[in-house]
């Protein structure tokens, strides 16, 4: 483990901490409360939330099976796909702005046994797909509750929402032009080179840089086949959208399970998208302490009972983000079945 990821976790240890004694703090004096949101809970209700995160997770692994050529597809199980998403999850969990989801995911499809260019190209088209979603549901959730975000929720996490869009718009224009300008990757290359030809030997040094260039060459003809499969990111685009309404609908599951069976399970998923897209602009690793802010800013006009939105709040961040750590981390540690035999 590099000592920046140790450092990571620390801090995700630290934060969450802090924000388990803010709001267990916030549950002081309010006993009656408590135990009258206790007496309404159904595990019924729970434990569909925490199937609705396995669906998403499972969803998330077809999405990236379908963007696979058809040899791969052939020689790659989708158990052993299912690795990808949840690497990703203990990825983008542990590092600031979830920059390690993609080279987490990387590592899952490599000991897959998908050639690194090719994974690189398919993680790369698959997190575009995602981000393209992710705005354009966005736009659609936005447009129609704006009015009550405005009139029920907090001015100041209003005034957050442009900067979220726009750091979103600048992800996948920079993914764009690294998948589909060759040219500007080699030059990025050749660029960089030079301050590695000083600590390689000669022969070390050409070594690598034919190589490089060689994964990149993969890379770009993968890239190039992806986008002429309309077919390909067809089924990747609706898979992906399968799995954000799923993902979406978890904090509707977790409300449901205290009683409130009137609560509108379209502004709950909204309300979701608003905060998914607002967290990424925390540089804090997994977003802790802005994410339960921000849903307790959210949510507070569906729970009135500030013990049971307190609940909400922890069981929420349970299933959708230590649940996908614990899990990433048990993926992470079992071998491949090729490593087995």
């Amino acid at each position: 483990m590099l000592k920046r990821d140790r450092l990571s976790i620390i801090i995700v240890t630290v934060l969450t901490a802090g924000v388990i004694y803010f709001l267990t703090r916030e549950l002081r004096g309010k006993g009656k409360q408590l135990e009258e949101a206790l007496k309404h809970l159904d595990w019924r209700w729970l434990v569909g939330g925490l199937l609705m995160m396995i669906v998403s997770i499972a969803f998330e692994a077809a999405a990236t099976r379908v963007l696979l050529n058809k040899t791969d597809r052939k020689n790659t199980s989708f158990f052993a796909l299912l690795r990808v998403p949840l690497l990703n999850l203990l990825g983008t969990g542990v590092t600031p702005f979830a920059t390690g989801g993609q080279p987490a995911q990387l590592y899952g499809l490599a000991r897959a046994g998908v050639e690194s260019g090719r994974a690189m190209s398919v993680i790369l088209m698959k997190f575009l797909v995602y981000q393209v979603v992710v705005v354009l549901f966005f736009i659609v959730g936005y447009v129609a509750a704006d009015t009550f975000i405005y009139s029920q929720v907090a001015p100041t996490f209003a005034t957050f929402i442009p900067f979220a869009i726009a750091i979103h718009a600048v992800v996948i224009v920079g993914i764009a032009l690294v998948m589909f300008w060759p040219s500007l990757t080699l030059r990025l290359v050749d660029f960089v080179a030079p301050l590695f030809k000083r600590i390689m030997s000669k022969q070390r040094f050409e070594s690598v840089i034919a190589t490089t260039k060689q994964k990149i060459d993969n890379f770009h003809e993968e890239s190039r086949r992806v986008i002429s499969s309309w077919q390909s990111l067809v089924g990747s685009s609706i898979l992906t959208m399968m799995q954000l309404i799923v993902f979406y609908l978890i904090p509707y599951f977790v409300i449901r399970a205290f009683g409130y069976a009137s609560v509108n399970p379209w502004l709950i998923v909204t309300m979701n998208i608003m905060i998914v897209m607002v967290i990424s602009l925390f540089p804090i690793p997994g977003g802790v302490g802005g994410a339960e802010l921000s849903f307790q800013l959210l949510f507070s006009p569906f729970v009135k009972n500030s013990a049971t939105l307190i609940l909400v709040i922890l069981i929420w961040r349970l299933i959708t983000y230590y649940f996908g750590i614990f899990a990433g981390i048990i993926a992470y540690i079992i071998p491949a079945r090729k490593n087995v035999r």
